[in-house]
């Protein structure tokens, strides 16, 4: 006879089947959700497998994937028992795929037996293929409007998890796994068939386990706050992990965990409840994931308006909540021309993910975002609005901006570094920039004041001579540091006048620091070139300019500094 699991969270439905089946002469095995039917099925395989669409505790759609991964499941022949077949379209989406074999719509229960045996007859007799694909039942059943409009605010919230840069999971009491979106599957690297059921607490090292179990324990049972809130190491990550308690029926609750370290979002795949008030307690906890995200989160109607936002979005707009309130979110625009690129793209595809735009802040600045946004529709796939998850990426730019700064520019003495200045040198070789002067510089004797005064002394001298060579060359001259105490101008249009010019104005500015009597003192060697103005070779104009500066430093009269005068 063949074995038979029967997966309801119903207990009315589980004596059902398991009376029905067991007056057949089956080995049948009852599990009252998916978390349940998981765990016997590490001891018990069963042939047939009937499943509950909606059941707390990884429903029946989940049910169907981990099974249907496992290779001593494979064999299994599995029966969907769906009370929405009437009303929701996914269902087919399970046959298409494979993870079920036939839809049994739940009905009065004298035709849901007649349906069962049917079925398990077909399955016996070698016979399966023939139910394959289809759904069974529907005769004599009805769409219900409640149910329609529940299952379609159900998919938007879904939608919601799914989209979020934040990963979130859901825990039972004793830290059992029984949720987790893609977002939180790729900050902890594994999958969703090997997670789920696994204990939360054992993904983390010994060091954190006690402490993380304990503070568990100790739900508070009045305070809405975080149980805990710290950043951890996870997979050679650090993530940010804030779990919240979330209140069942007869005292009992669901642990929630937002991992704020990711960039995509699952849609969550949560407990479809018959009764009106178990859709209104989700909503509920759905709700403080709306509110607490870290990205601000829109919702508009199909022209613009808000109708939804978190308390980021407010916050990152500058409006608050009754002033955003009917405003449309094409005037928070700042540049219209990308918007209109990024709807373009939106019609065309249906979804816009991490698309770089600028809002505007109620003050007028402009701020840099990073927005993805997905279409809404209602259950006749009509277009009801937009959701869209907006990133500040002010930060971001600023550190951006630095790290280009720092490409180009030598951080100690605020000028170009050698590979920016190499660059400008062949740019500058063009007919239109000669003759082309190179002027190199350097500070005698630095190493000496380095191991004598200190390093901070040298820096100090380093710092000092970028700034004289700042206040002697026009705007458009390239100034330089190339090496350790080395520095190198390029002057484009460098007629000998300008030159002298430049090597005037540096003798002043060296004249007025030496004035100062300052310790230590500072002494430069310098040599230029000129190239011609038809024709120039950098490497060769460069090489001239360098050799006139050696035989300046070891003359050590130095055109700057008297022979004698400097004493390290």
């Amino acid at each position: 006879m063949k074995k038979i699991l029967a997966v309801d969270n119903h207990p009315v439905v589980r004596k059902f089947m398991s009376d029905l089946l067991a007056k057949r002469g089956y080995n049948v095995v009852t599990a009252e959700d998916g978390l349940s039917a998981l765990q016997l099925m590490n001891s018990y395989t069963p042939d047939i497998i009937f499943v509950d669409l909606i059941m707390p505790n990884i429903d029946g759609n989940v049910l169907c994937q981990v099974i249907r991964s496992r290779k001593d499941l494979k064999h299994a022949f599995i029966v969907v028992l769906s009370a929405v077949a009437v009303e929701e379209n996914c269902n087919c989406s399970l046959l298409a795929n494979g993870q079920a074999d036939v839809i049994l719509a739940k009905g009065p229960f004298d035709s849901l037996a007649w349906h069962i045996d049917y079925i398990i007859k077909h399955v016996e007799a070698g016979r399966a293929d023939r139910l394959r694909g289809g759904t069974i039942g529907e005769k004599n059943l009805f769409a219900r409007q409640i149910t329609k409009e529940l299952l379609s605010s159900k998919k938007h919230y879904e939608m919601t998890l799914y989209f979020m840069t934040e990963g979130i999971m859901e825990l039972t009491q004793d830290a059992e796994i029984t949720y987790a979106n893609p977002a939180a599957l790729s900050i902890i690297g594994e999958s969703e068939e090997d997670l789920l059921a696994a204990d939360f607490i054992k993904l983390f090292n010994n060091a954190d386990q006690d402490r993380i179990r304990q503070t568990i324990s100790e739900v508070p049972r009045s305070v809405q706050e975080p149980l805990f809130d710290e950043i951890l190491t996870l997979n050679n990550k650090l993530v940010s992990f804030k779990i919240i308690y979330f209140y069942k029926e007869d005292h009992q609750y669901t642990l929630v965990v937002m991992l704020m370290d990711v960039t995509y979002q699952k849609q969550a795949e949560r407990e479809l409840i018959k009764k009106k008030e178990q859709y209104r307690r989700e909503r509920d906890f759905l709700d403080k994931i709306f509110d607490n995200s870290a990205d601000a989160i829109v919702i508009v109607d199909e022209h613009g308006r808000f109708t939804r936002w978190n308390n980021n979005a407010a916050r990152m707009f500058g409006y608050s909540f009754d002033e955003l309130r009917g405003k449309r979110a094409f005037d928070l625009y700042t540049d219209r021309k990308a918007m209109e690129k990024m709807l373009d793209l939106l019609r065309r595809e249906g979804y816009v993910p991490n698309y770089e735009v600028n809002f505007t802040h109620r003050d007028g600045t402009s701020i840099p975002c990073a927005i993805s946004i997905s279409l809404l529709y209602d259950e006749k796939q009509q277009k009801i609005g937009s959701l869209s998850i907006i990133r500040d990426l002010s930060e971001w730019k600023k550190t951006e901006e630095r790290l280009i700064y720092l490409s180009f520019h030598d951080p100690l003495a605020g000028v170009y570094n050698r590979g920016y200045f190499e660059e400008e040198m062949k740019r500058l070789a063009k007919g239109r920039h000669l003759p082309l002067g190179i002027i190199v510089c350097d500070i005698n004797k630095l190493k000496r004041i380095n191991d004598t005064l200190g390093h901070q002394k040298g820096d100090e001298l380093i710092q000092k001579t970028a700034d004289i060579l700042k206040r002697s060359f026009r705007a458009g001259d390239i100034i330089a540091r190339i090496g350790g105490d080395e520095f190198a101008v390029l002057v484009p249009g460098a007629y000998e006048g300008v030159i002298e010019n430049c090597m005037q104005r540096i003798r002043a500015e060296i004249e007025a620091y030496r004035a100062q009597k300052p310790e230590p003192g500072l002494s430069i060697a310098i040599g230029y070139a000129i190239s011609s103005e038809h024709s120039v070779d950098t490497k060769a104009l460069f090489k001239k300019a360098d050799d006139e500066m050696y035989q300046d430093k070891q003359s050590y009269s130095g055109t700057f500094f008297p022979k004698g005068e400097f004493d390290y």
